[in-house]
């Protein structure tokens, strides 16, 4: 059975089970459900943590696009390297759902 998490509303997810845990190298497939018809914007954002090991804020400088909008993507998106934290992007119209792969 596959690990995974659904990341969805304006929650931010710590990716700290094995195979999603962040960094290292960690690949994810991103089932992206209703945001495949989306075609521009940020859909998903990730943050490596913070040095004190808290959860990063919603505004904090580190967060990144892991994730954008494209008219040819398809309802699964391989992500290359996962982070430690995160979170939807303004223009996810609903979850995503991140499959940790080994």
């Amino acid at each position: 059975m596959p690990n995974t998490i659904t990341v969805q509303g304006t929650n931010i997810v710590a990716l700290k089970k094995t195979p999603l845990l962040g960094g290292e190298g960690r690949e994810g497939l991103a089932h992206l459900g209703g945001n495949a018809s989306v075609t521009t914007g940020v859909l998903l954002q990730g943050h490596p943590g913070l040095a004190s090991g808290a959860t990063p804020a919603t505004g904090d400088a580190g967060w990144v696009t892991l994730l954008s909008a494209t008219a040819t993507q398809g309802p699964v998106v391989e992500i290359a390297d996962l982070p430690k934290f995160v979170k939807l992007g303004a223009a996810a119209t609903g979850p995503i759902t991140l499959e940790g792969v080994q």
